[in-house]
């Protein structure tokens, strides 16, 4: 009987995934509401970091989403979730240590106590080129963002600026880096 039950749970999902590719937004919903909390419980596991757990299971989602055109399936479907998961984790472990290493080097050339932001990386005309591309963005991404990147507010200090949760801000600050990031390769490159 459960043998039964998981292979029809994996047809569902399978199901659901093709109709993902086929611009089906109920089916991504459903697939959400499904599968969000089990990724989430990994990923927390894994983290061990409530916010960065949550974070990176809406990251999946959102790739899932942007990406449905070319979904491509071949494994079980719970292990093409999982997988995909374990790849954005290992991915954000690799990137967390580059950062180290780059900060590392860096705070070893500047002066004892030296604060290091982004303002001291760029120089004017970066910023200002970076600002002008900023102003593409949606009006509260572009303000959190430069809020963020220019002016050195952190995260609490802009959800509490503009009355709303961390998590939404980090949401906004996600969405203007993604839709930011080519030009800000290109520029800082």
């Amino acid at each position: 009987m459960w043998r039964k039950q998981c292979a029809v749970a994996t047809d569902n999902l399978l199901e659901l995934l093709e109709r993902i590719r086929n611009n089906d937004y109920q089916a991504f919903e459903q697939l959400f509401e499904e599968h969000w909390r089990e990724l989430y419980r990994y990923a927390h596991k894994v983290l061990r970091h409530a916010s960065d757990a949550e974070d990176i299971t809406q990251e999946l989602f959102c790739d899932l989403w942007a990406n449905r055109a070319q979904l491509q399936v071949r494994t079980t479907a719970q292990g093409y979730l999982l997988g995909a998961l374990r790849k954005k984790i290992l991915t954000r472990f690799r990137d967390a240590d580059i950062r180290a290493r780059h900060l590392k080097a860096f705070g070893a050339t500047l002066e004892h106590g030296a604060e290091l932001t982004f303002n001291r990386l760029v120089g004017h005309d970066t910023r200002a080129a970076i600002q002008r591309q900023a102003q593409a963005l949606p009006p509260k991404e572009k303000e959190v963002f430069l809020l963020s990147m220019l002016d050195d507010f952190s995260v609490k200090e802009i959800a509490e600026k503009f009355a709303t949760s961390e998590q939404t801000v980090r949401n906004q600050m996600n969405s203007a880096l993604h839709k930011l990031s080519p030009y800000l390769t290109r520029l800082l490159s």
